[in-house]
């Protein structure tokens, strides 16, 4: 992991469907380089595939991270994807789950994944409702055949959709700009020697320009409001730079806790996403039969 690498993640949180070659204009580096480095950041088990996160607030609900310390199986994690309203789990390497939960009664839905996982969780977090423009049934339709493959050719994402290029091409770059959908890499502790990337989540109302005085080339992930909770992607030298940094923001005004959250894996509940979009598409099909009824 060098300088190289960790510019190639931070545009894949970017953009995971640019082009190499519009990867390669970012970190200065040819195509077939960017190729060979993304391969070896696999291989090192840093980058470990990609995941469709997709605003809830498209389906009229609202996303919360729920927290459980308990540590857990993986085989317990995937049944854990079941639980109602479930989205995606980071599985940490400590053992314990970030539940990503979209949903349309908040103190429901936390109720009933405490009682699936038999452990009341340790927090939780609301995140900050996005302002997507109105989707159509087209988007609808790019964002299903997204879902189990985020980074599937283009070619392969015209048929599966069943549009045509020029149609999939409009409402899939419209999708990305609008942040409607984003594209994430899955990253992992990684098996390798070297500088390290890491996630750190931040407790506290600091601003971003006083978090990078000490994290120069931080990348703000994801946050929520209430409480307010910063995820940052960085890398450091060694552990030791690691633990320094940490204890610095530790101390920072504005910051109640940083910590160092690593994932051992990030899964998606695809059954559940696909559910609720063929529940959108049903009913805007509905809606627009009876218009034509009606007209």
């Amino acid at each position: 992991m060098d300088s190289k690498d960790f510019q190639l993640l931070v545009a894949l949180h970017q953009n995971a469907r640019q082009s190499l070659l519009s990867l390669g204009r970012r970190v200065s580096l040819s195509a077939p380089a960017v190729r060979e480095r993304l391969r070896r950041l696999q291989d090192a088990q840093v980058l470990l595939g990609y995941g469709l996160w997709v605003d809830p607030i498209i389906f009229d609900r609202q996303e919360v991270l729920v927290f459980f310390k308990r540590e857990r199986t993986r085989e317990q994690v995937i049944k854990a994807l079941k639980a109602p309203d479930v989205s995606y789990i980071g599985w940490k390497l400590d053992g314990g789950l970030t539940v990503g939960v979209w949903s349309d009664n908040l103190s429901r839905s936390i109720r009933e994944l405490s009682v699936a996982l038999g452990e009341k969780p340790s927090g939780h977090a609301v995140t900050g409702a996005g302002d997507p423009p109105p989707l159509s049934i087209l988007d609808f339709m790019v964002v299903d055949a997204l879902v189990d493959d985020p980074k599937i050719p283009f070619k392969d994402l015209v048929e599966v959709s069943g549009l045509s290029p020029k149609t999939v091409r409009k409402h899939l770059d419209s999708l990305i700009r609008s942040e409607t959908i984003v594209i994430m890499p899955r990253l992992g502790a990684g098996s390798s020697s070297g500088e390290l990337v890491y996630n750190l989540a931040i407790a506290g109302k600091a601003p971003m320009s006083e978090v990078r005085k000490i994290l120069d080339d931080a990348l703000l992930v994801h946050d929520t409001k209430n409480p307010p909770m910063k995820y940052l992607l960085c890398r450091s030298a060694d552990l030791g730079d690691v633990n320094s940094k940490t204890r610095a923001l530790n101390r920072l005004h504005g910051i109640n806790s940083a910590a160092v959250t690593l994932n051992k894996e990030l899964v998606f509940a695809n059954e559940f996403i696909h559910s609720l979009i063929g529940e959108r598409i049903r009913d805007m099909e509905k809606t627009r039969t009876s218009q034509v009824v009606f007209a």
